[in-house]
């Protein structure tokens, strides 16, 4: 009991996907070796993934109800705490990085000021109604539900961090465009396993997910296969563009893709919601320290 009592607050705080976010981003670092001057990128991506997840949930616990909210309705005091935190601490790392952010070559950097605005837009489009011309966020539009939850994701552990890097060579672009592409599908795969789960909240709500129009059976049945094939297909190319195409660099692909092949072949969706976050969610944990170990070895 008490070790369950330790993973619900691990998962239910958001402190277990903050960590997620920080290990992929991590990963990112370590395999396009970015310096350590941007390593102020890591603690903010952690902040802002624990912010808008509890955020998410905390509105979301206004109206609705289940084992997961009713946590943080107990624990509304340390959300809202975390939340005007994560909030001050992320105004307060910005301004502290405002040269290394938004200053390059002595003039201002517009385009970071860009993805600033827009990233964090969109982030929080995905549960809040901010379209002005819609009363729906981005998650209550089908299919937009999975592709954007995993293109944000993806975007941010891998192509933001080098944006950041205003001095990256042109050479690791196409090491950085295959690495997003890798993640994005991985991504995509939790996300559709998520939204199986989900199934009949989003059948309620109206929310026509992949699950939701094919079923959760025949999306289990197919999905398997489909994200087996494209998890495999852009981690050969991942591979390839990084020279890993060894015994280390094909066991950090492939033993993620098989424990992805197993949460679809063994689906148990009335498994208790803070267990099934950390064996999903997890995976990207896994791959992220995987890819780092192989490297590492790689480089012994």
């Amino acid at each position: 009991m008490k070790l369950k009592t330790i993973l619900h607050f691990l998962i239910f705080s958001n402190i277990f996907i903050a960590c997620c976010a920080l290990a992929l981003t991590y990963s990112t670092f370590y395999l396009l070796n970015i310096p350590a001057a941007l390593n102020w990128y890591l603690l903010l991506i952690f902040l802002c993934t624990l912010f808008v997840y509890n955020l998410h949930y905390y509105i979301k616990g206004l109206s609705k109800t289940d084992l997961r909210l009713d946590w943080c309705k107990r624990h509304s005091r340390y959300v809202v705490i975390s939340i005007f935190a994560c909030a001050f601490f992320i105004l307060g790392g910005v301004a502290w990085h405002y040269k290394a952010i938004f200053i390059h070559q002595g003039g201002f950097n517009y385009r970071n000021l860009f993805w600033f605005i827009i990233i964090p837009f969109v982030s929080l489009a995905y549960s809040h109604p901010l379209n002005p011309w819609s009363h729906k966020s981005i998650r209550d539009i089908g299919l937009l539900k999975s592709v954007s939850l995993s293109f944000v994701w993806a975007f941010t552990t891998v192509a933001l961090p080098v944006i950041m890097w205003s001095e990256a060579p042109a050479a690791i672009h196409s090491r950085v465009f295959f690495l997003f592409l890798h993640h994005f599908f991985f991504i995509m795969a939790l996300c559709v396993l998520f939204n199986i789960k989900d199934f009949e909240e989003d059948k309620r709500d109206g929310v026509n997910t992949l699950a939701v129009m094919a079923g959760p059976a025949a999306t289990l049945k197919t999905g398997k296969w489909i994200f087996i094939v494209l998890i495999a297909i852009t981690g050969s190319l991942l591979l390839h563009s990084f020279q890993m195409l060894n015994i280390y660099g094909c066991a950090a692909i492939l033993i993620p893709l098989f424990l992805v092949f197993l949460l679809f072949q063994r689906f148990k969706p009335g498994m208790d919601s803070g267990l099934f976050v950390f064996l999903h969610d997890g995976m990207m944990i896994v791959q992220a320290l995987l890819l780092i170990f192989a490297l590492a070895l790689i480089n012994t």
